[in-house]
């Protein structure tokens, strides 16, 4: 939103924990440099159900810098089909899940996919794809080349029936409104890009924003309290100077919270008061509620010939056909398909997780260690991105016994599986290893993937926990993710959605925050903020 909100002449001031990194501070083969995007003080604890003990640790791959974890994303950059913004009315209700259909469509926000994908250049096929949702444009850039880790994934696929296509990527594969084109290096995801063609924040939104000179953009501010004024809106943020270990405070007339749906339920929780003691913008209570991560499964493979995972993008090749929902299968909703180039893009990393599922566990030594670090050239794999329910018991609240480095109280995650998400893994784990045999696997192991014994803990794709909707007893934003308690208060993230769908969330973060941004700005016009 800052690019838009400054370019419609709005003053902006912009708080951001972590520091300003630029393309010459990421250096895309040093993996010892991937932890300077990560804060050290990041800290959570989870616990599966309130009853249990909690565990300490960093749990959630949150980038702490300016940009956010845009600016170490994949690049992935999926449109949600119709039937993920409907849920409830698709599938009805079901036991222990806490289904809502969003209240907007994706008719609604197909011209802002639209927008999004023109403004951080999206390459790939979007007449490739026979179940993606319908669209009035295609991408601006064309597919990126195969490697042939992806090629054996599309063989595999073929063999099986599936119709596999590029996978969009929000990445160059061309230059493109004065970006390069990509190099091609691998290193995607966990790394900032060192000469711009990924689509971010850094890259795209604020070059344009300082342009206008209506930028005050403050790194290395942590905000930790969001003040009420006496007529019931917010007054100010009041944030810690990380490099100057002082407090500070900063008052706007209009307040946008965009912290992840970690951090945005962790500040509106911390910002209490005797209107809301329970948190700010919290009167139905569902401010931490619902929290998801996808369930994700990932399958890894050997092939007899150098599969070139470590070149290229994150991901190149993807298949839809396995998304639909089908009860038939014992369980509902479904997602796609991708091959991946973790944890093979890089050696150290994947020497380091020879003794983990990772490396198919048990050769941190001796021959068999040796041996699997030869195998390195040969890995592919291939991941599912799925759907998992919303439920009211797994959350996010303040940890009472576990404070951070500045004595905060750190997030606390309470999550548990649904029988859903159980049976939706072992499912497609064994769609991943009908299609690692077909692609021709030597060798094959399951990393990744979410049982009752190993449960999904974190991740990079967190949802929920502010949903969205037009019941303010449920739900905390309004349909232009404006605050239901308090009016100058919004809240454009992964927050705000009230399912999580079977794709990585990115695209639609960017095209709901121009859809606010276009709603603030007329609302503004209008004299009604």
């Amino acid at each position: 939103m800052i690019q838009e909100l400054t370019g419609a002449g709005f003053r902006v001031v912009a708080l951001q924990r972590g520091p300003y990194l630029r393309a010459p501070d990421f250096v895309s083969d040093d993996e010892l440099r991937t932890a300077s995007l990560f804060s050290p003080e990041q800290i959570e604890t989870w616990r599966p159900d309130a009853n249990s003990p909690t565990q300490t640790g960093r749990f959630n791959f949150v980038a702490h810098c300016v940009g956010g974890t845009m600016a170490e994303w994949a690049g992935l950059s999926w449109r949600f089909r119709s039937d993920e913004f409907r849920v409830l009315s698709a599938e009805g209700p079901v036991p222990g899940a806490n289904l809502a259909d969003w209240p907007i469509d994706y008719e609604e926000l197909e011209p802002y996919y639209e927008r999004a994908e023109w403004e951080y250049g999206v390459a790939g096929d979007a007449a490739a794809n026979p179940y993606g949702a319908p669209r009035r444009r295609g991408y601006p850039n064309p597919s990126v080349p195969d490697r042939t880790a992806s090629l054996r994934l599309a063989r595999g696929a073929t063999r099986l029936g599936y119709r596999p296509f590029p996978a969009p990527m929000a990445i160059n594969s061309r230059p493109y409104r004065g970006r390069p084109a990509c190099t091609y290096g691998g290193a995607c995801s966990g790394y900032g890009c060192p000469v711009g063609a990924r689509g971010t924040p850094l890259s795209v939104s604020l070059p344009r924003a300082h342009t206008t000179g209506l930028l005050d953009l403050r790194p290395n501010s942590l905000a930790f309290q969001i003040e009420l004024g006496r007529d019931g809106r917010a007054r100010s943020v009041r944030y810690l100077d990380q490099e100057r270990r002082e407090e500070r405070e900063v008052f706007a007339r209009q307040i946008v919270v965009a912290g992840n749906a970690i951090g945005t339920p962790h500040l509106l929780l911390l910002s209490r008061s005797a209107s809301f003691p329970d948190g700010l913008a919290n009167s139905s209570g569902l401010v931490g509620r619902n929290l998801m991560f996808h369930v994700l499964v990932q399958v890894s493979f050997t092939i007899d010939e150098p599969a070139l995972g470590f070149t290229g993008l994150e991901n190149h090749r993807a298949i839809d056909d396995l998304h639909a929902s089908d009860p038939r299968r014992g369980f509902i909703r479904g997602g796609v398909v991708t091959e991946v180039n973790f944890p093979h893009k890089q050696p150290l990393g994947y020497a380091l997780l020879s003794h983990t599922d990772y490396g198919g566990g048990r050769r941190n030594w001796g021959g068999a260690f040796k041996e699997y670090l030869r195998k390195f050239p040969q890995v592919v794999a291939a991941a599912a991105v799925l759907e998992d329910l919303p439920m009211d018991e797994n959350r996010i609240d303040l940890d009472p016994d576990v404070a951070d480095a500045y004595g905060l109280p750190v997030p606390r995650i309470t999550h548990r599986q649904h029988p859903n998400d159980l049976a939706m893994s072992a499912w497609y784990r064994a769609r991943l290893l009908e299609i690692a045999d077909a692609g021709g696997a030597v060798e094959t192991w399951v990393p990744l993937e979410v049982t009752e014994e190993k449960p999904t803990k974190g991740g990079s794709h967190i949802h929920g926990t502010c949903r969205m909707g037009t019941d303010p007893s449920r739900s905390v934003v309004d349909r232009w993710c404006r605050s239901h308690d308090v009016p100058n208060l919004w809240i454009v993230d992964a927050s705000v959605f009230p399912t999580s769908s079977g794709y990585n969330p990115t695209l639609t973060i960017l095209a709901n925050a121009f859809r606010v941004a276009d709603h603030f700005v007329a609302e503004a016009k209008k004299g009604a903020l």
